[in-house]
């Protein structure tokens, strides 16, 4: 390596050290044993490599860190340390460069190292300006007047929006693209700000764009000049629309000191859609404010609201939250499709042997406490009304008290809590018995109260179901325990206790063969030999799936359904790895990273998603025996 080379190398592994520490990700000491190590390793390492080997930092938070503190960094550095090119591509890209007189970029996208989207994203953070996806319908109208879309087409650029001063933001393809700069130069009169975009998305804009024009033309009308407002108004419907083709869960406007940053939650994890001019935040915000009856005038208070948004036939409920930051107010919308129909047992991703089990000896039988474990955002919810769909029988009365009703089911007496008015969970509870109920569902249990009366229901010869935030299954017994319930009760009114997690699905668009890492296999507890001869599935990322290589997600689940051992282990208050242990020898216990394994041999999800997702075990069974025990 040369010395030059080897010297920026340094400077990069320092700028991506302080730019983790300046995000609080990591202290000082631990970059110090990180470099430390680095430094003493025989194969040399990306820094941020070894961060994650380490569990100091995640992939996400070195991108995160980079796209933020990363000015100072060389392009071919920053895509090298966030481990989206490697250090083998960079050198090819360099000699391609030298020798043929490409731009790095071009070399790196020609040798299919990396997508013109991410390069231009990482440019973009580089030279501190926006990355914009435009899309016609985003666009302030008034900032396109007067120009012909041959000569946006020829200079390849597109005006985005004007600012309160005047100040118009153009979207180019190339920040040293002197033909296209001297052209949106002679246009605006210096009077322009620069942001960055894919050529085919300027492309398209402009040919929709050219559409719009033929079309009015053809009508005889005059093309409009749209107010602010109105444009304001087409640019946050887009957002939502735009979201919810999507399928995002929620959506995140999100102030920045220089720019806007929009992103969706996709299949659970946050997808970086694009940016949008700072000056943009006020106008759009105000928007949101009056659809949801905010008070539009307030800036200094968090706030929180509701709205309906109406797509076709389909309409859908957005909530409101509204955070003041030091730059500005960000604002976060879940979005809540109601008619989303109930998944069936068979579709939620529950292993064939698993899933009998789940309907013999749970489901069926009439009496007792089932739990359902998992954070936010697991999929609790669905298997609970996939569970209730089941046993919604004519001969079968179901009663529910919510917070909120998610999903509506016909044949089953549903309660939203509302404690403004007085329905606060504590009186619902005290009624529900009294409506005669077979089956009754509590939509969390929150406190000691909660577990009591989900207790003495299921004594009294109810069944019930519930939910609860614990890691796993055998956290969801010692949790009742915590609440001081008696270890007694809970071993004769519980009968099983599901804990789930969501993985995301192999986008089936670009799935493609892959080898995993001796250390991928290795840290979700398999051998090497285990895998050598199987043929694993990754994405490579396409538009359809934003390229991330996932489309949709599937659970993973693991099921207790207690027997006397573990009953008794319960009873004399063993801890929890000794409970696991017995559950596991006698029970048949499959924890939710086997499962995941299982359904990552089996082309549904990859490791990187098992690991990042379950609760890590250390008793992790032979690949053989998993897939025997998931068939």
């Amino acid at each position: 390596m040369s010395s030059s080379r080897a010297t920026v190398e340094k400077q990069s592994r320092s700028l991506i050290g302080e730019a983790l520490i300046k995000d609080g990700v990591l202290t000082p000491e631990q970059l110090d044993r990180a470099l430390r190590i680095q430094k003493h390793l025989e194969q040399q390492r990306q820094l941020g490599d070894v961060l994650i080997e380490l569990g100091y930092a995640t992939k996400q938070a070195i991108r995160d860190a980079i796209n933020k503190h990363g000015s100072g960094m060389r392009i071919g550095d920053m895509l090298v340390e966030q481990g989206l090119i490697t250090p083998e591509h960079l050198t090819l890209a360099l000699r391609m460069q030298k020798d043929r007189g490409l731009k790095l970029g071009e070399a790196l996208i020609e040798m299919g190292a990396v997508n013109e989207r991410t390069l231009l994203q990482n440019l973009a953070s580089q030279a501190r300006i926006p990355y914009i996806e435009p899309v016609f319908a985003m666009i302030e109208a008034s900032v396109l007047q007067g120009i012909s879309p041959d000569y946006m087409d020829k200079n390849l650029f597109v005006p985005f929006s004007k600012s309160e001063d005047g100040r118009v933001t153009v979207i180019i393809n190339d920040p040293k693209d002197e033909t296209a700069l001297h052209a949106v130069q002679d246009l605006f009169k210096g009077r322009f700000d620069v942001a960055l975009g894919p050529k085919d998305a300027i492309k398209q804009t402009i040919e929709d764009y050219r559409r719009f024009r033929t079309e009015r033309q053809t009508d005889g009308k005059k093309p409009r000049v749209e107010s602010q407002e109105d444009s304001i108004i087409q640019l946050v419907e887009h957002i939502i629309s735009s979201a919810i083709d999507d399928r995002a869960s929620d959506i995140h406007i999100e102030p920045m000191s220089e720019k806007i940053r929009l992103r969706y939650r996709i299949d659970g994890v946050l997808v970086y859609k694009t940016d949008l001019p700072k000056d943009l935040l006020p106008r759009i915000n105000s928007r949101i404010k009056v659809l949801a009856e905010c008070n539009i005038t307030e800036h200094q208070r968090h706030q929180g609201g509701r709205f309906f948004f109406k797509i076709g036939q389909r309409e859908y409920d957005l909530r409101l939250s509204i955070y003041i930051t030091v730059h500005g107010e960000s604002i976060v919308m879940r979005i809540l499709n109601k008619q989303t129909g109930i998944v069936g047992l068979e579709s939620l991703g529950m292993c064939p042997s698993m899933r009998e089990r789940y309907r013999s000896d749970v489901l069926d039988i009439p009496t007792g406490v089932v739990l359902i474990t998992g954070p936010t955002g697991s999929g609790k919810t669905s298997t609970l009304y996939s569970s209730l769909e089941y046993s919604n029988t004519v001969d079968t009365k179901i009663i529910t008290a919510e917070d909120p009703v998610e999903y509506m089911i016909d044949g089953i007496i549903q309660c939203s809590i509302y404690d403004k008015i007085g329905r606060t969970f504590e009186t619902t509870l005290r009624e529900i018995v009294r409506q005669d109920p077979d089956i009754i569902v509590l939509g969390e249990i929150r406190d000691r109260i909660t577990a009591e009366t989900a207790i003495q229901a299921a004594l009294t010869g109810h069944k019930v179901y519930s939910t609860f935030h614990t890691e796993d299954t055998i956290g969801g017994l010692l949790r009742l325990i915590d609440m001081q319930i008696e270890t007694f009760l809970i071993s004769s009114t519980v009968i099983s206790v599901v804990a789930q997690r969501l993985l995301r699905r192999i986008c089936s668009l670009c799935i493609a063969p892959y080898s995993p890492t001796q250390t991928e296999v290795e840290r979700v507890g398999l051998k090497v030999e285990d895998v050598r001869d199987l043929e694993m599935k990754k994405g490579r990322g396409c538009k359809t799936c934003n390229y991330t290589g996932y489309f949709g997600r599937i659970a993973v689940y693991e099921l207790l359904i207690l027997n006397d051992e573990v009953k008794e282990a319960i009873l004399a208050k063993r801890p929890a790895h000794v409970i696991r242990r017995i559950s596991t020898e006698t029970t048949g216990l499959v924890s939710m990273r086997e499962d995941g394994i299982a359904k990552v041999v089996r082309g549904f999800t990859t490791f990187d998603e098992v690991l990042s997702q379950t609760p890590r075990t250390f008793d992790t069974r032979s690949l053989r025996q998993i897939l025997q025990m998931t068939q």
